[in-house]
């Protein structure tokens, strides 16, 4: 009894150990690769518990006979599959790029929870806070207040300007010469800080000491208005201080407009850049309040009838006048707005140039979003 039981038990160790050779099938269905397996299975099962084990190869057996004889079909079901996991993948592809289209069509609106109509309003509120603010006496407090307003406005509207060519075209302000020096040499400038809000197109087209009268300066806005790309869109002229510096000698009048002087060049600029871009919005930006009006050498002129020169003949041409001078808007003649945002008595630091940057902005987009 002894002994059968060793014989019985070295019969399972040889099905056991008997070596099968397999790999894997395509789609998964393992296929059993030697016969001499499943013959040594049988030889090995006699009145024993491996009856169960026989059955169990003698079906694999069949299993694999019938899966050899079905290979052909096999092979047209893989390549249907394959061909339905093709179009799945394309479908599947297409879906990820609709979905980061509409992804970065959703990036150019505001994430809040407030409504498209609920944020408009909230918008056209604060433009009339705008309005308010600029009624404060306290000038530091004053630009302050408008920063904030400019701010919440930026936040809320998305990115309105996008896909639009914006091109500055004015003096040493838009030129940055008191910002930090960039890599090429120029000043970080109020642009830089606009392009921080919009992914539109910016052309930056300032020269230091620019003035617009060009009868002695080839800077001058007269001679440049060339230079405008044919397809912007937004047009916006920032100068006319230099002018004042230069004094009265060439300051012209509004009803002759003669070639050579401050008003005959402002009209003949205006006029060309009304005619070459008739569809651009442009606005004309006048010069905030500064400290150099109150120079002993500037006092016989007044700033306010220079930029009434400009404020006639942009109304005139129907552009838009950005009225810094009349806001009020960092007037550096008051020492905390000077300390806090300019570099020296005119030309803004870092600071003043994104505190600029935002508030111009908030003027371009204002048609757009309220």
């Amino acid at each position: 009894m002894k002994k059968l039981h060793v014989l019985f038990l070295f019969l399972c160790l040889g099905i056991l150990c008997t070596p099968m050779d397999s790999h894997a099938h395509e789609g998964f269905a393992w296929k059993v690769l030697s016969d001499e397996s499943g013959q040594a299975t049988e030889d090995t099962t006699e009145n024993t518990p491996a009856q169960d084990t026989e059955q169990i190869t003698e079906e694999s057996s069949n299993e694999n006979e019938t899966a050899e004889e079905n290979t052909p079909s096999e092979e047209k079901q893989d390549e249907s599959d394959a061909a339905v996991q093709a179009d799945t993948g394309n479908t599947e592809e297409e879906t990820s790029q609709e979905e980061n289209s509409a992804q970065e069509q959703d990036n150019t609106k505001p994430h809040s929870i407030y409504s498209d109509a609920e944020t408009t309003e909230m918008i056209r509120a604060k433009y009339r806070e705008l309005d308010e603010a600029y009624e404060m006496k306290n000038k530091f407090k004053k630009t302050k207040t408008i920063d904030s307003i400019d701010s919440f406005i930026l936040n809320f509207c998305g990115d309105p300007l996008k896909g639009k060519t914006i091109v500055f075209l004015g003096d040493s302000i838009t030129a940055g010469n008191g910002g930090t020096l960039t890599p090429d040499g120029s000043g970080l400038d109020y642009t830089n800080f606009i392009a921080k809000y919009t992914s539109a197109r910016i052309i930056n087209l300032g020269i230091g000491g620019a003035p617009f009268e060009g009868s002695d300066n080839d800077d001058a806005i007269v001679h440049r208005y060339g230079d405008i790309p044919e397809d912007a869109d937004i047009i916006v002229l920032f100068a006319g201080i230099n002018d004042l510096f230069a004094g009265s000698e060439n300051f012209g009048s509004l009803k002759e407009l003669d070639e050579g002087t401050y008003c005959g060049d402002i009209y003949r600029t205006f006029r060309q850049i009304h005619r070459l871009h008739p569809h651009a919005d442009v606005h004309v930006v006048i010069t905030y309040p500064n400290r150099m009006e109150n120079y002993e050498q500037f006092r016989d002129e007044d700033w306010q009838d220079y930029a009434d020169v400009q404020i006639n003949l942009a109304d005139r041409y129907d552009f838009h006048v950005i009225n810094l001078y009349e806001e009020g808007f960092m007037d550096n003649a008051d020492y905390k707005i000077r300390n806090a945002f300019f570099k020296d008595d005119i030309h803004p630091d870092d600071l003043g140039s994104e505190v600029l940057g935002r508030h111009i902005l908030v003027h371009l987009i204002e048609k757009y979003v309220s």
